[in-house]
Protein backbone atom coordinates (compact mmCIF):
# COMPACT_ATOMS: atom_id res chain seq x y z
CA UNK A 1 0.00 0.00 0.00
CA UNK A 2 1.45 3.35 -1.06
CA UNK A 3 2.22 6.17 1.36
CA UNK A 4 -0.26 9.04 1.01
CA UNK A 5 1.53 12.31 0.19
CA UNK A 6 0.41 15.92 0.55
CA UNK A 7 2.47 18.93 -0.55
CA UNK A 8 2.21 22.36 1.06
CA UNK A 9 2.81 25.26 -1.38
CA UNK A 10 2.87 24.94 -5.16
CA UNK A 11 5.85 26.94 -6.32
CA UNK A 12 8.68 26.03 -8.67
CA UNK A 13 10.35 23.46 -6.42
CA UNK A 14 7.09 21.59 -5.88
CA UNK A 15 6.32 21.38 -9.58
CA UNK A 16 9.81 20.72 -10.88
CA UNK A 17 11.26 18.58 -8.09
CA UNK A 18 8.94 17.17 -5.41
CA UNK A 19 6.06 16.02 -7.59
CA UNK A 20 8.29 14.30 -10.19
CA UNK A 21 10.29 12.65 -7.40
CA UNK A 22 7.23 11.13 -5.72
CA UNK A 23 5.87 10.09 -9.10
CA UNK A 24 9.20 8.40 -9.90
CA UNK A 25 8.42 5.95 -7.07
CA UNK A 26 4.67 5.62 -7.63
CA UNK A 27 4.68 2.07 -6.30
CA UNK A 28 5.35 3.52 -2.83
CA UNK A 29 3.90 7.05 -3.01
CA UNK A 30 0.51 8.46 -3.97
CA UNK A 31 0.14 12.25 -4.09
CA UNK A 32 -3.41 12.79 -2.88
CA UNK A 33 -3.51 16.58 -2.59
CA UNK A 34 -1.61 19.86 -2.77
CA UNK A 35 -2.27 23.20 -1.09
CA UNK A 36 -1.41 26.82 -1.75
CA UNK A 37 -2.89 30.04 -0.40
CA UNK A 38 -3.31 31.08 -4.06
CA UNK A 39 -6.18 28.97 -5.41
CA UNK A 40 -5.19 29.55 -9.04
CA UNK A 41 -1.71 28.16 -8.33
CA UNK A 42 -3.03 25.17 -6.36
CA UNK A 43 -5.59 24.30 -9.05
CA UNK A 44 -3.06 24.66 -11.85
CA UNK A 45 -0.55 22.40 -10.12
CA UNK A 46 -3.12 19.71 -9.32
CA UNK A 47 -4.54 19.67 -12.86
CA UNK A 48 -1.19 19.60 -14.65
CA UNK A 49 0.08 16.68 -12.58
CA UNK A 50 -3.13 14.67 -12.30
CA UNK A 51 -3.45 15.17 -8.53
CA UNK A 52 -7.04 14.55 -7.40
CA UNK A 53 -7.55 17.39 -4.90
CA UNK A 54 -6.24 20.84 -4.08
CA UNK A 55 -6.74 23.15 -1.09
CA UNK A 56 -6.09 26.74 -0.12
CA UNK A 57 -5.82 25.84 3.58
CA UNK A 58 -2.99 23.48 4.52
CA UNK A 59 -4.44 22.49 7.88
CA UNK A 60 -7.76 21.58 6.31
CA UNK A 61 -5.88 19.44 3.80
CA UNK A 62 -3.97 17.65 6.56
CA UNK A 63 -7.12 17.11 8.59
CA UNK A 64 -9.13 15.68 5.70
CA UNK A 65 -6.43 13.75 3.83
CA UNK A 66 -4.49 12.33 6.81
CA UNK A 67 -1.26 11.92 4.81
CA UNK A 68 1.66 9.68 5.72
CA UNK A 69 4.19 12.08 4.17
CA UNK A 70 4.16 15.84 3.74
CA UNK A 71 6.54 17.96 1.67
CA UNK A 72 6.87 21.45 3.16
CA UNK A 73 7.76 23.76 0.26
CA UNK A 74 6.63 27.11 1.66
CA UNK A 75 9.08 30.07 1.76
CA UNK A 76 11.86 29.80 4.32
CA UNK A 77 10.29 31.97 7.02
CA UNK A 78 7.40 29.51 7.37
CA UNK A 79 9.28 26.18 7.40
CA UNK A 80 8.99 25.64 11.14
CA UNK A 81 5.29 26.58 11.31
CA UNK A 82 4.20 24.15 8.60
CA UNK A 83 6.63 21.39 9.57
CA UNK A 84 5.28 21.40 13.12
CA UNK A 85 1.73 21.48 11.75
CA UNK A 86 2.39 18.41 9.61
CA UNK A 87 4.05 16.56 12.49
CA UNK A 88 1.10 17.33 14.76
CA UNK A 89 -1.16 15.76 12.16
CA UNK A 90 0.86 12.56 12.29
CA UNK A 91 2.83 12.93 9.07
CA UNK A 92 6.48 12.30 8.27
CA UNK A 93 8.02 15.44 6.78
CA UNK A 94 10.44 16.31 4.00
CA UNK A 95 11.11 20.03 4.50
CA UNK A 96 12.81 22.20 1.91
CA UNK A 97 16.13 23.79 2.86
CA UNK A 98 17.02 25.57 4.99
CA UNK A 99 15.18 23.63 7.66
CA UNK A 100 15.38 26.63 10.01
CA UNK A 101 17.30 29.85 10.67
CA UNK A 102 17.72 29.35 14.40
CA UNK A 103 19.55 26.55 16.19
CA UNK A 104 16.88 26.39 18.90
CA UNK A 105 14.13 25.96 16.28
CA UNK A 106 15.94 23.08 14.59
CA UNK A 107 16.45 21.34 17.93
CA UNK A 108 12.77 21.82 18.81
CA UNK A 109 11.60 20.49 15.44
CA UNK A 110 13.68 17.33 15.64
CA UNK A 111 12.82 16.72 19.28
CA UNK A 112 9.11 16.95 18.44
CA UNK A 113 9.54 14.60 15.47
CA UNK A 114 11.37 12.07 17.66
CA UNK A 115 8.74 12.33 20.40
CA UNK A 116 6.03 11.79 17.77
CA UNK A 117 7.81 8.80 16.25
CA UNK A 118 8.01 10.52 12.87
CA UNK A 119 10.78 11.14 10.35
CA UNK A 120 11.79 14.74 9.68
CA UNK A 121 14.36 15.24 6.94
CA UNK A 122 15.80 18.46 5.57
CA UNK A 123 15.76 18.58 1.78
CA UNK A 124 19.52 18.94 1.32
CA UNK A 125 19.41 17.62 -2.21
CA UNK A 126 22.85 18.60 -3.49
CA UNK A 127 24.91 15.96 -1.72
CA UNK A 128 24.13 13.57 -4.53
CA UNK A 129 26.22 14.81 -7.43
CA UNK A 130 28.48 12.03 -8.77
CA UNK A 131 31.62 13.82 -7.57
CA UNK A 132 30.36 14.35 -4.02
CA UNK A 133 29.09 10.79 -3.67
CA UNK A 134 32.44 9.49 -4.92
CA UNK A 135 34.32 11.80 -2.54
CA UNK A 136 32.25 10.62 0.42
CA UNK A 137 33.02 6.99 -0.39
CA UNK A 138 36.72 7.77 -0.82
CA UNK A 139 36.83 9.53 2.55
CA UNK A 140 34.89 6.80 4.36
CA UNK A 141 37.15 4.14 2.83
CA UNK A 142 40.14 5.82 4.46
CA UNK A 143 41.46 7.85 1.52
CA UNK A 144 41.68 10.94 3.73
CA UNK A 145 42.53 11.31 7.38
CA UNK A 146 41.47 14.36 9.42
CA UNK A 147 40.33 17.15 7.10
CA UNK A 148 41.95 20.30 8.45
CA UNK A 149 41.04 22.80 5.72
CA UNK A 150 38.25 23.31 3.21
CA UNK A 151 36.93 25.85 0.71
CA UNK A 152 33.57 26.26 -0.95
CA UNK A 153 32.60 28.58 -3.78
CA UNK A 154 29.06 28.83 -5.11
CA UNK A 155 28.99 31.63 -7.65
CA UNK A 156 26.37 32.67 -10.17
CA UNK A 157 27.34 35.37 -12.62
CA UNK A 158 23.79 36.77 -12.83
CA UNK A 159 21.39 34.53 -10.97
CA UNK A 160 19.20 36.54 -8.60
CA UNK A 161 15.87 34.67 -8.41
CA UNK A 162 13.34 37.00 -10.02
CA UNK A 163 10.28 34.78 -10.06
CA UNK A 164 9.36 34.41 -6.39
CA UNK A 165 10.04 35.97 -2.99
CA UNK A 166 13.65 34.86 -2.51
CA UNK A 167 14.78 38.50 -2.51
CA UNK A 168 12.59 39.56 0.44
CA UNK A 169 14.00 39.09 3.94
CA UNK A 170 10.64 38.88 5.74
CA UNK A 171 9.74 35.86 3.60
CA UNK A 172 13.05 34.20 2.77
CA UNK A 173 15.08 35.23 5.81
CA UNK A 174 18.25 35.78 3.82
CA UNK A 175 19.69 35.82 0.35
CA UNK A 176 22.34 33.92 -1.57
CA UNK A 177 23.97 32.28 1.44
CA UNK A 178 20.81 30.60 2.67
CA UNK A 179 19.46 29.89 -0.82
CA UNK A 180 22.35 28.31 -2.72
CA UNK A 181 25.13 28.48 -0.12
CA UNK A 182 23.31 26.17 2.27
CA UNK A 183 23.55 23.30 -0.25
CA UNK A 184 27.32 23.70 -0.45
CA UNK A 185 27.60 24.12 3.31
CA UNK A 186 25.60 20.95 3.93
CA UNK A 187 27.66 18.96 1.42
CA UNK A 188 30.94 20.18 2.90
CA UNK A 189 29.94 19.48 6.52
CA UNK A 190 28.70 16.03 5.48
CA UNK A 191 31.94 15.25 3.65
CA UNK A 192 33.96 16.40 6.67
CA UNK A 193 32.06 14.04 9.00
CA UNK A 194 29.88 16.70 10.65
CA UNK A 195 32.40 18.30 13.01
CA UNK A 196 30.89 20.64 15.60
CA UNK A 197 31.12 24.33 14.72
CA UNK A 198 33.19 26.56 17.01
CA UNK A 199 32.93 30.02 15.43
CA UNK A 200 31.84 31.82 12.26
CA UNK A 201 32.91 35.12 10.72
CA UNK A 202 30.77 36.37 7.84
CA UNK A 203 30.04 39.33 5.61
CA UNK A 204 27.02 40.10 3.40
CA UNK A 205 26.79 42.59 0.52
CA UNK A 206 24.21 43.88 -1.95
CA UNK A 207 25.80 44.94 -5.22
CA UNK A 208 23.80 43.72 -8.23
CA UNK A 209 20.11 43.71 -7.34
CA UNK A 210 19.10 45.42 -10.58
CA UNK A 211 20.88 42.82 -12.70
CA UNK A 212 19.07 39.51 -13.29
CA UNK A 213 19.64 36.67 -15.73
CA UNK A 214 17.72 33.63 -16.96
CA UNK A 215 15.31 31.26 -15.21
CA UNK A 216 17.79 28.39 -15.35
CA UNK A 217 20.62 30.66 -14.21
CA UNK A 218 18.60 31.74 -11.18
CA UNK A 219 17.71 28.26 -9.96
CA UNK A 220 14.61 27.25 -11.93
CA UNK A 221 16.64 24.44 -13.48
CA UNK A 222 13.81 23.04 -15.56
CA UNK A 223 13.47 26.41 -17.29
CA UNK A 224 9.82 26.67 -16.26
CA UNK A 225 8.00 28.70 -13.63
CA UNK A 226 4.27 28.45 -14.17
CA UNK A 227 3.16 31.24 -11.85
CA UNK A 228 5.75 34.03 -11.74
CA UNK A 229 5.46 36.83 -9.20
CA UNK A 230 6.46 40.20 -10.68
CA UNK A 231 10.00 41.08 -9.60
CA UNK A 232 10.67 44.50 -8.12
CA UNK A 233 14.38 45.00 -7.36
CA UNK A 234 13.49 47.78 -4.93
CA UNK A 235 11.94 45.09 -2.70
CA UNK A 236 15.27 43.30 -2.46
CA UNK A 237 16.74 43.58 1.03
CA UNK A 238 18.90 40.44 1.21
CA UNK A 239 22.49 39.79 0.20
CA UNK A 240 23.55 38.85 -3.31
CA UNK A 241 27.12 38.15 -2.11
CA UNK A 242 28.53 36.63 1.07
CA UNK A 243 31.90 35.42 2.26
CA UNK A 244 33.59 34.36 5.45
CA UNK A 245 35.24 31.62 7.48
CA UNK A 246 34.10 28.75 9.69
CA UNK A 247 36.20 27.23 12.46
CA UNK A 248 35.29 23.81 13.84
CA UNK A 249 35.90 22.39 17.30
CA UNK A 250 38.40 19.89 15.86
CA UNK A 251 40.55 22.76 14.58
CA UNK A 252 39.49 22.54 10.94
CA UNK A 253 39.01 25.79 9.05
CA UNK A 254 36.78 26.54 6.04
CA UNK A 255 36.63 29.62 3.84
CA UNK A 256 33.65 30.36 1.62
CA UNK A 257 32.15 32.74 -0.90
CA UNK A 258 28.60 32.60 -2.24
CA UNK A 259 26.91 34.86 -4.79
CA UNK A 260 23.70 35.17 -6.74
CA UNK A 261 25.46 37.79 -8.87
CA UNK A 262 29.16 38.57 -9.02
CA UNK A 263 31.81 39.39 -11.59
CA UNK A 264 33.49 36.04 -11.03
CA UNK A 265 33.52 32.72 -12.89
CA UNK A 266 30.51 30.48 -12.25
CA UNK A 267 31.42 27.94 -9.58
CA UNK A 268 30.07 25.07 -7.49
CA UNK A 269 33.41 24.06 -6.03
CA UNK A 270 34.56 22.30 -2.89
CA UNK A 271 38.17 21.72 -1.87
CA UNK A 272 39.15 19.51 1.06
CA UNK A 273 42.66 19.05 2.47
CA UNK A 274 44.09 16.45 4.83
CA UNK A 275 47.61 15.22 5.53
CA UNK A 276 46.93 12.08 3.53
CA UNK A 277 45.33 13.66 0.44
CA UNK A 278 43.39 16.57 -1.00
CA UNK A 279 40.21 16.53 -3.09
CA UNK A 280 39.03 19.08 -5.66
CA UNK A 281 35.36 18.95 -6.63
CA UNK A 282 33.59 18.76 -9.05
CA UNK A 283 36.64 17.68 -11.08
CA UNK A 284 37.22 14.76 -8.71
CA UNK A 285 40.97 15.30 -8.72
CA UNK A 286 42.90 13.74 -5.84
CA UNK A 287 45.70 16.18 -5.15
CA UNK A 288 49.15 15.02 -4.05
CA UNK A 289 47.88 12.01 -2.15
CA UNK A 290 49.86 8.94 -1.20
CA UNK A 291 49.70 7.74 -4.79
CA UNK A 292 50.36 11.10 -6.44
CA UNK A 293 47.62 12.75 -8.44
CA UNK A 294 44.65 10.76 -9.71
CA UNK A 295 40.89 11.08 -10.18
CA UNK A 296 37.95 9.73 -8.22
CA UNK A 297 35.90 6.98 -9.81
CA UNK A 298 32.41 8.43 -10.33
CA UNK A 299 29.20 6.63 -11.17
CA UNK A 300 26.72 8.14 -13.59
CA UNK A 301 23.61 9.67 -11.98
CA UNK A 302 20.65 7.29 -12.58
CA UNK A 303 18.10 10.12 -12.85
CA UNK A 304 17.73 12.24 -15.99
CA UNK A 305 16.45 15.43 -14.36
CA UNK A 306 18.12 18.62 -13.11
CA UNK A 307 16.55 17.99 -9.69
CA UNK A 308 18.03 14.51 -9.31
CA UNK A 309 18.80 15.13 -5.63
CA UNK A 310 15.10 15.02 -4.80
CA UNK A 311 14.96 11.57 -6.38
CA UNK A 312 17.67 10.34 -4.01
CA UNK A 313 15.86 11.88 -1.02
CA UNK A 314 12.41 10.46 -1.77
CA UNK A 315 13.98 7.07 -2.52
CA UNK A 316 15.76 7.16 0.83
CA UNK A 317 12.63 8.33 2.67
CA UNK A 318 10.48 5.44 1.42
CA UNK A 319 13.18 2.98 2.50
CA UNK A 320 13.38 4.64 5.93
CA UNK A 321 9.60 4.40 6.33
CA UNK A 322 9.71 0.71 5.37
CA UNK A 323 12.53 0.02 7.83
CA UNK A 324 15.06 -0.71 5.10
CA UNK A 325 17.48 2.20 5.58
CA UNK A 326 18.57 5.03 7.88
CA UNK A 327 17.96 8.69 6.98
CA UNK A 328 20.62 9.92 4.58
CA UNK A 329 20.33 13.47 5.96
CA UNK A 330 20.49 13.17 9.75
CA UNK A 331 19.07 15.45 12.45
CA UNK A 332 22.56 16.03 13.84
CA UNK A 333 23.83 17.26 10.47
CA UNK A 334 20.85 19.56 9.90
CA UNK A 335 21.10 21.02 13.40
CA UNK A 336 24.81 21.74 12.88
CA UNK A 337 24.13 23.42 9.53
CA UNK A 338 21.34 25.50 11.07
CA UNK A 339 23.67 26.66 13.82
CA UNK A 340 26.23 27.78 11.22
CA UNK A 341 23.52 29.67 9.31
CA UNK A 342 22.41 31.53 12.42
CA UNK A 343 25.99 32.30 13.43
CA UNK A 344 26.79 33.57 9.93
CA UNK A 345 23.95 36.07 9.84
CA UNK A 346 24.67 37.19 13.42
CA UNK A 347 28.31 37.74 12.50
CA UNK A 348 27.38 39.73 9.39
CA UNK A 349 24.96 41.89 11.40
CA UNK A 350 27.36 42.50 14.27
CA UNK A 351 30.50 42.86 12.18
CA UNK A 352 32.48 40.41 14.29
CA UNK A 353 33.16 36.71 14.77
CA UNK A 354 30.43 34.79 16.58
CA UNK A 355 31.16 31.85 18.88
CA UNK A 356 29.01 28.72 19.20
CA UNK A 357 29.52 28.85 22.96
CA UNK A 358 26.83 31.55 23.16
CA UNK A 359 24.18 29.09 21.92
CA UNK A 360 24.43 26.44 24.61
CA UNK A 361 23.30 22.87 24.17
Amino acid sequence: MAFKVCIISCGMITNAAHIPAYQQFSEDYEIVAVSDINEIVAKDTAERHGIPRYYTNAEKMLTEEKPDVVSVCVPNAFHKEYTMMALRHGANVLCEKPLAFHYSDAVEMFEYAKKSGKVLMACQSMRFTPDRLAAKKYIEDGGMDKIYYGELSRIRRRGIPYWGTFHMKKISGGGAFVDIGVHMLDALVWLMGNPAVKSVSGTTMENHKYEVGSLVGSGALSGEVHTKRPFDPDEMDVEDFSCGTITFENGAKVSFKVAWAANLPEASDIVLVSKKAGIDLPSGRLLFGENGESTLEMEKCPYDTPFFGHMYLTDNLRKVLKGEAAPIVTPEESINVTKIIEMFYLSAAQGKEVSAASFGE
